[in-house]
């Protein structure tokens, strides 16, 4: 289990954060079109997002290579996206109504619903290599093997969002599902940190 459950959590984040943006651009249609530029500017904030995410989280992995601190990012995420479903249409609705350019606009909104979790996701990788590595020989295969894990849960996550829950549920129902799922894998990180810890102290 202490092998696996890393590989886990890697690839449930890649998988939210790829569906998280399909999700996304779906949620933003209503209100500023589907165009190819709606998409760019979505697309553009997450992938910065993402690149701020890998930074930070390699730098504080450094720093505190903890589990439980890495349960924390992916909770905060889960909890974000709950609050999104919460504040998504009066944010859209002051947004339409106050600034005159859609793509202005759409971008705005993509900044306010996607970049926070987006680097919180992103962090998720570099943090989980930065545990799992155990030596400066292993570090190259280490993180390969994770970030690979991290890409197919990507492309489940593509998948499963385009061909079954976006026309399976309604938009809020798929984020909440999402935030849940993020809850529900940051519970799990902690639970199998503390129960680590205790198994620790107990030898000792």
């Amino acid at each position: 289990m202490r092998k696996v459950y890393l590989e886990i959590t890697v690839f449930i984040c890649g998988a939210v954060l790829m569906a998280f943006e399909i999700v996304g651009a779906r949620m933003l249609g209503p209100w500023f079109g589907t165009s190819f530029q709606i998409w760019t500017g979505i697309i553009g904030v997450m992938l910065l997002s993402m690149a701020a995410g890998y930074f930070l989280g390699g730098r504080l992995a450094d720093r505190k290579p903890r589990a439980d601190i890495l349960a924390l990012l992916i909770f905060l995420a889960g909890v974000i996206i709950f609050i999104t479903t919460l504040l998504k249409e009066v944010v859209m609705l002051y947004l339409t109504r106050s600034i005159l350019n859609i793509l202005t606009g759409s971008l705005v909104a993509s900044v306010i619903f996607f970049m926070i979790p987006s680097v919180l996701l992103g962090m998720v990788s570099p943090f989980a290599a930065r545990i799992k590595m155990k030596s400066v020989v292993q570090s190259g295969s280490t993180i390969g093997n994770l970030y690979a894990i991290s890409t197919a849960g990507s492309i489940a996550g593509v998948f499963l969002a385009g061909f079954y829950l976006i026309p399976g549920f309604r938009i809020t129902d798929i984020l909440q599902i999402i935030g849940t799922v993020l809850v529900a894998i940051s519970l799990f990180v902690n639970a199998f940190y503390l129960y680590t810890r205790a198994a620790l102290i107990n030898k000792k």
